[in-house]
């Protein structure tokens, strides 16, 4: 099964839920990038977990003056992987990093799921008790603090629904590989003397992934408001995209091992600005018109940036038959456009460890 959902002029998005197409799609164009997305709220809920694999990470500087004209390719494009990585504790920060490294440093098939960037790296792996995703991370801050983490998204719900024949048209592609999993793992911080600081063992409920855009796409949309949260019974994946005067908003529910979509009216209040000047939507309320409804209601920022803020929110879903049922969830929101100014450009620099061959 895979679905169509809205459009933004004439570029379309196609979501599903396949284990095989979580391979690498190696997009062309300079602006093309995919994302390979885990994320976890403990079970106690005071602790998030969100670990991001880019082939082509679109906050590079190195990305954005590959060429002085953003409308002329090089024979040759260059893609600028990427690392992060982001653990909080009742909505603070506990470590940050990202990494970019050179384009030799990225490793990945389209038929096999599997992915290194560096020392960094995910697959699929299967044992007696199951079958899910093993992510290890080794990261090195600006200060020379290191992050290395084995975490494992064991599969509850997976591979629910494969792309149909028409979906390599798509400008965007939302795959929710899993859209639960069991999580456990550890973190070990160690200080720039190589000195273990901390080890932190987790232990949660994760969600995995994999947003591909394609170069046209890439430069059209200015901004992504995206989130998940789980029910007892249920799990619900939301979207809002805008590029311009167009703007696309997303309900997907997955039930009983069926995924759902519905195109919805979105309504957003109360816009506010993080440290960093961030503008972001507060509340955000989607609506279809088979009367189901999606509340998100901004609790705390779990990461707040120049470009994109993750934010732990109160979700609230009220299905056709009236009942409500709220959770706790992840939600993202990112703002491609800021990418533009070369202060900010020069800001991030500053903050993103980069890796050398």
């Amino acid at each position: 099964m895979s679905d169509r959902l809205d459009d933004i002029g004439t570029l379309t998005t196609v979501f599903s839920s396949s284990v095989k197409d979580d391979g690498w799609h190696g997009q062309s164009g300079k602006n093309a990038f995919e994302c390979w997305y885990f994320d976890a709220l403990s079970d106690d809920g005071r602790e998030a977990l969100v670990i991001k694999f880019h082939d082509n990470y679109r906050f590079s500087s190195r990305n954005f003056h590959q060429t002085g004209n953003r409308n002329e390719f090089p024979d040759k494009i260059q893609r600028f992987p990427a690392v992060s990585f982001t653990y909080s504790v009742d909505g603070k920060v506990v470590c940050r990093m990202v990494n970019e490294f050179h384009h030799d440093d990225f490793l990945a098939e389209s038929r096999i799921v599997r992915c290194s960037i560096g020392s960094s790296s995910f697959q699929v792996k299967s044992a007696e008790y199951g079958t899910g995703y093993v992510v290890q991370t080794e990261l090195v801050s600006a200060g020379r603090r290191r992050i290395a983490a084995i975490i494992e998204w064991l599969s509850v719900e997976t591979d629910l629904s494969n792309n149909s024949d028409n979906s390599n048209e798509a400008a965007f592609k939302l795959n929710m590989v899993a859209p639960r999993s069991d999580v456990s793992g550890h973190i070990e911080i160690t200080g720039r003397r190589g000195k273990s600081n901390k080890i932190i063992h987790f232990r949660g409920t994760g969600y995995h992934d994999h947003f591909s855009v394609d170069s046209l796409a890439a430069d059209a949309v200015s901004c992504r408001c995206w989130g998940r949260a789980h029910f007892a019974d249920l799990t619900v994946v939301f979207q809002h995209l805008a590029g311009g005067a167009k703007k696309s908003s997303n309900l997907i529910l997955i039930r009983d091992d069926v995924i759902k979509g519905w195109k919805t009216r979105t309504d957003i209040q109360d816009f506010s600005f993080n440290k960093f000047g961030l503008r972001m939507p507060g509340r955000l309320s989607l609506k279809t018109d088979s009367n189901i409804r999606l509340d998100i209601n901004p609790l705390t920022e779990i990461h707040s940036g120049l470009f994109e803020s993750k934010i732990l929110s109160e979700i609230t879903l009220t299905l056709a038959d009236g009942k409500v049922r709220k959770s706790t969830g992840v939600t993202e929101f990112t703002n491609y456009e800021r990418m533009r100014k070369p202060v900010f450009r020069w800001i991030s620099d500053l903050t993103t460890g980069k890796i050398k061959s």
